[in-house]
């Protein structure tokens, strides 16, 4: 009987805040959904130059030089590197193509993959404001 007591006393003491986890507590202590999105920009086959790969993540942003600008353009569109708008910037018009490709998630959710031909890796780094800049 003195055990069943102390249970009892010891249980009620948890559930008048004497520390009870709530699920506001546990939801607050939730981490962010991850943003990882690998990116590359790869010549043409017969075409001269190296390939780029890295990973872009945010919150926080890093590990680019630049990351944070690629991750706020990113956050304007919603994760949909289509619709980042190019930086104001000229694109010498010198055909050594590269192809830029993306795919990960955004803040948790897959992105539509993404990969398009560029006339050469200048024009690439600039063609979805500094999503490709690295």
């Amino acid at each position: 009987m003195t055990r069943v007591m102390f249970c009892a006393i010891l249980g009620s003491g948890l559930l008048a805040g004497g520390g009870a986890v709530t699920p506001a507590a546990t939801a607050a202590a939730a981490p962010a959904p991850a943003t990882e999105i690998t990116i590359s920009v790869v010549p043409q086959p017969g075409t001269p130059g190296t390939p780029r790969r890295t990973v872009l993540t945010c919150d926080p942003a890093g590990p680019l030089p630049g990351a944070q600008q690629a991750c706020d353009e990113l956050a304007k569109a919603k994760g949909d590197i289509s619709r980042v708008p190019p930086q104001q910037a000229a694109c010498a018009q010198v055909w050594l193509p590269v192809t830029a490709s993306a795919s990960g998630r955004w803040r948790g959710v897959p992105i539509p993959p993404f990969s398009q031909t560029y006339t050469n890796d200048g024009c690439a780094r600039i063609a979805h404001g500094h999503v490709f800049d690295f």
